[in-house]
């Protein structure tokens, strides 16, 4: 069964390209920011929490499935292990978020041109909002993280090396499900506070109890539309796409609407929440992203975020058909890009959309470095977990289960 089954191979031009490209944008975003050190770090942190946002999803969807026990997603459960290892990456691609703190974040070294009323509310903050217990926090989030993705992708990856009658190959399925349901509280709730930390601090007078659902709903839905790519183009003979069946298809197209209706659920009710209650600190914060240019992109959003997708997933022609389905995991992807320029942009220049070229060349490089770094994980190895003892009832599966 395991010569039949698809391996990854080769990859080691592609690997090359992407270091480099990696490397270019992240050197000509760091030329940016002698240049105008605010705008690349703003551009750095939008870059940052995208690519990361995608490993995060994966993360969570992929404990997810081990916790839930479901079988019918074994099939597709590599591509999330891998992003989900890629990890350990962020820690350093975190450090020039770290440099750059004082460009980013007011609460650091607050200006007395805020006012008294935001210094005595900034002051209120102190014992949450420092930059010991910044750090401090980030170490946490990126322990757990990493500790989570990297144990299950091992034992994945160890378990594809098994005797096909091996009892270990079982029990390191049991490994993970617990694991995966034992953390996933865990996982969600640093997902939560690093949100809270890395993403609203940049306006820090400015709070939701929604916020970081809508972002973590956002990432999920990145990360879905991720493995939905990939399934679709490969779908020739030893390619991980091969082994989907027009159910596999289906049912991921199911759950990527569930998950865009649970984003545009978040993002309408922390909108008329904050609209009833009309309070200043609140609504200064949707002034700065409804008024001016940045209206166009809040009603792209609306539009192409969740009215547009949601349309065309409830077909189901559309979810059984691998090729529409990648356009629409595409366009959700690249409404994902646009979700959160809109979010951390506006903190920078509110009411008044100003794109800067520092974004794309920080998107551009660590988004390489970050896709080299899965082509690294994924060569040689299988795109499935092919010793999975669930992996012939995925193949098998059929609509009625």
């Amino acid at each position: 069964m395991t010569t039949v089954l698809p391996r990854f191979e080769g990859g080691r031009r592609e690997l090359g390209v992407l270091l480099v490209v990696g490397m270019l944008g992240l050197g000509a975003t760091l030329a940016g920011g002698f240049m105008n050190p605010r705008e690349a770090a703003h551009g750095y942190l939008f870059a940052f929490a995208y690519w990361l946002s995608l490993c995060l999803g994966a993360l969570v969807l992929l404990s997810a499935f081990h916790a839930a026990r479901a079988r019918w997603p074994v099939v597709l459960r590599r591509p999330l292990e891998v992003m989900a290892a890629c990890c350990p990456l962020f820690i350093l691609l975190f450090i020039p978020v770290a440099v750059a703190m004082r460009q980013l974040f007011p609460w650091v070294d607050p200006s007395p041109a805020l006012g008294e009323h935001a210094l005595h509310l900034l002051e209120h903050k102190r014992p949450y909002l420092n930059v010991p217990g910044f750090f401090l926090r980030a170490l946490i989030y990126f322990g757990v993280w990493c500790a989570v993705a990297l144990l299950l992708y091992r034992w994945s990856v160890q378990q594809d090396a098994e005797p096909e009658q091996s009892e270990h190959r079982v029990r390191i399925t049991l490994w993970q499900r617990r694991l995966a349901a034992g953390s996933l509280p865990v996982v969600v709730v640093c997902l939560s506070f690093a949100t809270l930390d890395w993403m609203m601090s940049l306006e820090p007078l400015w709070q939701s109890t929604v916020y970081a659902l809508y972002v973590g709903c956002g990432a999920v839905v990145g990360a879905m539309s991720v493995v939905g790519i990939l399934a679709a183009r490969g779908q020739a003979e030893g390619q991980f796409g091969a082994l989907m069946r027009s159910v596999h298809f289906r049912w991921l197209g199911t759950l990527l609407l569930s998950f865009v209706c649970l984003w545009a659920y978040c993002a309408f009710s922390q909108l008329l929440l904050m609209w009833i209650a009309t309070l200043p600190e609140e609504v200064g914060w949707y002034r700065a992203r409804l008024d001016g240019g940045w209206r166009w992109l809040a009603a792209l959003l609306a539009l192409g975020h969740f009215a547009g997708p949601f349309l065309l997933l409830l077909q189901r022609r559309i979810k059984e058909s691998p090729r529409a389905l990648a356009w629409v995991c595409a366009w959700l992807l690249l409404m994902h890009v646009v979700d959160l320029y809109w979010l951390v942009l506006p903190a920078l220049h509110p009411r008044q959309w100003y794109p800067h070229w520092t974004s794309l060349t920080a998107w551009v490089g660590v988004g390489g470095l970050s896709v080299a770094a899965c082509l690294w994980l994924l060569r040689g190895g299988y795109t499935v977990p092919v010793r999975d003892p669930f992996l012939l009832h995925s193949l098998r599966v059929t609509s009625h289960e």
